[in-house]
């Protein structure tokens, strides 16, 4: 029997998680999505960004007393080792976000005399333990050969902030399909080229809970919203991007509909 060819991959884009202030119903629910995708070895996993907080490195004066980057970083290798098991064969691509950026910072403002010796043994890359989960650390903006879908943290361009139409600004501005994350809504912008071609500004929501920061900043209200990004290709070119957003539901938790299939986070 002649085994067909596969011409549909996904690539899974999930960013924003924030550990140790990860929101973990809906953490625990993405995960449950993308064991059921039973990803292969030509599909990808892409983290975009702010894996983790780095709260006790923020330049907002944090609570020292309430906060531990060795937490931080041990919750992170531990997640990183749960998606491996669950993507064994996929390729898992990371970039940094603003947060991971706050040690290289911090280097830079408390010691920089030392920056060369700290730079690589202080970097991401060496605190996960990428090389031993098989993650790749990549540059933005990121794109595989298919689609031409590029994807950003979305903090790259200066002054953005957080723009009330974030899918739009980022299609006009990089003038490609870009998916985004950073600012942890879900939102969306397609428009007509002069050619009767498309190109779409994605921005995908987060997996975090900020109200559990210690200085209460997102605790008034929060109008983040949870889920992830997948996005279906074949080797012609032809892509589809589907946005999950976890809706809250009356028990406190979120729902989610996913391939005919209902998600219920515990």
């Amino acid at each position: 029997m002649i085994k067909k060819k596969r011409t549909h991959t996904r690539i899974v884009f999930i960013s924003d998680i924030h550990i140790p202030y990860q929101d973990k119903k809906a953490l625990a629910m993405a995960m449950d999505i993308i064991k059921d995708y039973n990803l292969n070895e030509e599909d990808s996993v892409i983290i975009g960004g702010d894996l983790v907080d780095y709260y006790p490195i923020s330049s907002f004066s944090p609570d020292l007393t309430q906060s531990n980057i060795d937490l931080e970083l041990f919750e992170a290798v531990e997640w990183l080792n749960e998606l491996r098991k669950l993507a064994p064969k996929s390729n898992i691509f990371f970039f940094e976000g603003n947060h991971e950026q706050r040690m290289q910072k911090k280097i830079m403002s408390c010691v920089s005399s030392l920056a060369p010796f700290l730079k690589n043994r202080l970097s991401i890359r060496e605190l996960l333990e990428f090389k031993k989960f098989g993650v790749r650390e990549v540059k933005t903006p990121f794109s595989l050969r298919q689609p031409k879908v590029f994807f950003l943290h979305g903090h790259e361009k200066k002054g953005f902030i957080t723009p009330k139409h974030i899918a739009n600004v980022n299609l006009m501005y990089y003038n490609r399909n870009v998916i985004v994350g950073h600012h942890h809504r879900f939102d969306m912008s397609i428009t007509t080229q002069l050619d009767g071609s498309l190109l779409g500004g994605w921005a995908n929501g987060c997996l975090a809970d900020l109200s559990l920061l210690p200085d209460g900043l997102y605790s008034s209200f929060d109008s983040t919203q949870r889920g992830i990004t997948v996005v279906h290709t074949k080797t012609n070119g032809f892509f589809s991007v589907e946005q999950h957003l976890f809706v809250p539901n009356k028990q406190k938790g979120y729902e989610c509909l996913v391939n005919n299939k209902g998600y219920t986070s515990k």
